[in-house]
């Protein structure tokens, strides 16, 4: 039975999967919009910080929704058929009746503890916010495998899309040269939230959000988990970034020993140009046969071929990812073993040593991808942990922040679970030296 005929079968018989959206701002109100219409799901709950956006999001959906007081309220409004409004997460996490839970929060931290809590009570967890998959994904990863069930990031954005081609890729017998993303935003490593104030109000955005598209974050972040999940690598601090319009792909990402800018095949990059808001593989055959193939199919005589879709849906396509955790126990998209990229912090202002930082897309920071080795090296500290972090001695912008430089926030998740990882990596390293 196709995935669509077993949904459909599940609504009919009034057995439809229970969804708990976490994040109601202007991502978690469209997957709660569109996993409302999605034969064989229920939104079951939905949590934000401000209840009055929850429940906004539930009217939007047109469901019938209550304010939830505890965990026992969230499970006997499941049990009822109606959709539970709040603001405290890991009771949603935590409620009977509860099948799955969906991230829409873009804060690692409290999407980290979520993941702890769905992976305790072997609940899949599928998320959006890539800032802590780059972080701790491997980690998280890690432990839903041991526990028996599912952390993946949602299908839609342009990591997971390119990480569905480049498996499908593979499986043809193409080798990855280059994939990549269009930057939908202009680049300006500077950028505050106060500074787009304006333009992020008349995108419904928040603020926040569209810093850190303009400044960089996004793309960093995204290109970093795709290279952790898809065994890529990032080419130079930064990937290079190029204009490059979709017809000069094929000459652009491409080794520099054919006249692109790559110093290694297998990298992950992205473009400034009409590519947004599209993805792109750059792939190379070594068949004679699949290359005679690729010609009589239009798609040039190589050495190289461009594989492009030209959008990614988002929100519209994260229920997807629900779908195949529940009916398949399948991973869209996660670390397969210890990151091989990370997102650095860096100073994205003149900082002084007292200051506390602030959260991504902040006014303090901004991430830049960049192989783990080489951060290794000078001991960087990713982006997804300085968040309430103090500075401890002055730092000019454009610095890399070290544990030199800051003192972490010791208390929360996504730090622990970071620091956990780590010893597990030097664990590992130190035992293959064995």
């Amino acid at each position: 039975m196709r995935t669509v005929e077993r949904l459909q079968a599940l609504e009919r018989e009034g057995r439809p999967f229970r969804v708990a959206v976490v994040g109601a701002g202007q991502m978690g109100s469209g997957l709660v919009r569109q996993v409302a219409r999605t034969p064989g799901l229920r939104v079951a709950g939905i949590c934000d910080v401000v209840e009055a956006r929850a429940a906004a999001a539930a009217a939007a959906a047109g469901l019938a929704a209550a304010p939830a007081a505890s965990v026992e309220d969230i499970g006997r409004l499941v049990r009822d058929g109606r959709t539970a409004v709040g603001t405290r997460a890991a009771w949603f996490v935590d409620a009977e009746g509860v099948d799955v839970v969906l991230d829409a929060t873009g804060d690692p931290e409290v999407a980290a503890a979520l993941a702890l809590g769905a992976i305790a009570r072997r609940r899949p967890f599928v998320t959006m916010t890539v800032e802590a998959d780059v972080t701790v994904g491997p980690i998280l990863a890690w432990m839903a495998r041991a526990a028996g069930t599912v952390y993946t990031v949602a299908a839609g954005d342009e990591p997971a899309v390119l990480c569905e081609m480049v498996d499908a890729a593979r499986l043809m017998g193409f080798r990855i040269v280059c994939a990549g993303k269009g930057k939908n935003n202009r680049l300006d490593r500077t950028a505050t939230p106060a500074a787009v104030a304006a333009e992020a109000v008349a995108r419904g955005m928040s603020p926040r959000m569209l810093t850190a598209f303009v400044d960089g974050t996004k793309t960093m972040v995204e290109m970093a988990a795709l290279a952790n999940a898809a065994g890529l690598h990032v080419d130079c601090p930064g990937m290079h970034g190029p204009k490059a319009d979709l017809a000069d792909l094929l000459r652009i990402f491409v080794p520099e020993a054919d006249g692109g800018i790559l110093r290694r095949s297998g990298a992950v990059e992205y473009a400034i140009g009409d590519v947004a808001p599209g993805v792109f593989l750059v792939v190379a055959a070594d068949d004679a046969v699949v290359r005679r193939d690729l010609d009589y199919l239009k798609m040039g005589p190589g050495p190289y071929y461009l594989l492009h879709r030209p959008y990614h849906l988002a929100s519209l396509e994260a229920p997807l990812s629900v779908v195949r955790a529940l009916l398949h126990a399948e991973v869209t998209m996660a670390p397969q073993g210890p990151p091989v990229a990370t997102c650095a912090a860096v100073a994205k202002r003149d900082l002084a040593a007292g200051e506390v930082l602030d959260e991504i897309g902040g006014e303090t920071v901004y991430g830049m991808a960049d192989a783990v080795e080489r951060a290794a090296a000078v001991r960087a500290l990713p982006v997804g942990v300085v968040a309430g972090a103090r500075v401890l001695r002055d730092a000019a912008r454009g610095t890399v922040l070290t544990a030199d430089h800051l003192a972490l926030d010791e208390t929360r998740s996504v730090v622990s679970l970071w620091r956990l990882q780590e010893a597990m990596m030097q664990q590992e390293a130190v035992g293959g030296r064995a």
